[in-house]
């Protein structure tokens, strides 16, 4: 190693972003563990999704494999491991996701690849990352005076928005 920082650029961030997404679903397809470990991965899988997600919205044309995540990730959100429905939504969720890597994303990564120069691509994974550190710190603004901060990124419901909260800076104002 030479001591230099892992490259920051948005793209590789993405790119990483894709490859871990795509290592999740993999571990929840192989269907090992018991209810209550898959609903803690699933769990994982949801937080993973949103904090990419808000990352590449701006530069995705909107709906698609990321809003079909989404719904099925608030579908989820409450439903224990035992429940019917749970690997119903939970395979929908998977397959949402593999379609968002292998199309949605890479083409959302080549959009940024031609639009942002390499200072402004460096520039906003920076700020991606900086968010990501900083998520699990910061309230919810409708929880912060009734939830302990620990407790405010728990999943069950709400955990979708609590998550996109924590990573969406505030608007200035």
């Amino acid at each position: 190693m030479n001591g230099s920082p892992p490259a920051t650029d948005l793209t590789t961030v993405l790119d990483g972003d894709h490859r871990e997404l795509d290592r999740l679903c993999t571990e929840l397809e192989l269907g090992q563990g018991s209810p209550e470990n898959r609903k803690d991965l699933a769990d994982h899988l949801i937080a993973e999704v949103v904090r990419h997600a808000v990352a590449e919205e701006p530069y995705l044309d909107g709906g698609g494999d990321l809003a079909e995540a989404d719904r099925l990730m608030r579908q989820l959100e409450g439903i224990g491991p035992q429940e019917t429905r749970f690997e119903r939504l939970l395979g929908g969720l998977i397959r949402a996701v593999r379609r968002h890597v292998r199309d949605e994303g890479p083409a959302a990564v080549r959009k940024i690849g031609r639009t942002c120069s390499p200072g402004r691509q460096a520039e906003l994974g920076r700020e991606v990352l900086e968010a990501r550190d900083a998520a699990p710190t910061l309230p919810h603004p409708d929880l912060a005076d009734r939830v302990p901060q620990a407790d405010q990124l728990w999943p069950g419901p709400g955990f979708v928005d609590r998550a996109r909260a924590a990573l969406n800076p505030p608007a200035s104002g």
